[in-house]
C-alpha cells in the first residue's frame, strides 16, 4: 500500500543528513522557479535565497574552490531541470544531488591527502 502525501518521513536519518537534504531539497524547487520566471522575462530578481553556500560548507567543501563550485553547480543545475510539482520527484532529486555532492566531497578529500 502506497502512502499518499504522508505527513513525516517513513525513515528517521540523523539530523547531519536531514539538515543538508533539506537545504538542497529549497534550493532545487528555489532553482527551478526562477529558471521559470526568467522563461517569463523576469530576470534579476534579488528575493533568490542562494543556498548554496550553507550547503557547500555543512557537507564540508571549500566554496572558494573554482573546481568544487562549478561540479556542485553542474549538480545542482541538472537535478533543477529535472523536478517536477511532485514532493516524491523533488526528494528524489535531492537525494541524488546530495549523493553526488558527497562523491564530489570524496574525490576532493582524496586529492588533498
Amino acid at each position: 500500500m502506497k502512502l499518499k502525501n504522508p505527513t513525516y518521513p517513513l525513515i528517521k536519518m540523523p539530523i547531519d543528513i536531514q539538515i543538508p537534504l533539506y537545504l538542497i531539497k529549497e534550493e532545487l524547487k528555489s532553482r527551478k522557479l526562477f529558471h521559470m520566471l526568467q522563461e517569463l522575462g523576469m530576470t534579476d530578481c534579488d528575493f533568490e535565497p542562494h543556498l548554496d553556500s550553507l550547503i557547500l560548507q555543512i557537507i564540508g567543501l571549500d566554496e572558494d574552490d573554482d573546481n568544487v563550485s562549478d561540479k556542485y553547480f553542474d549538480v545542482m543545475e541538472r537535478r533543477s531541470k529535472k523536478i517536477e510539482a511532485d514532493r516524491d520527484q523533488i526528494m528524489k532529486q535531492a537525494v541524488k544531488a546530495y549523493h553526488e555532492i558527497l562523491t564530489i566531497k570524496k574525490q576532493f578529500d582524496i586529492k588533498s591527502k
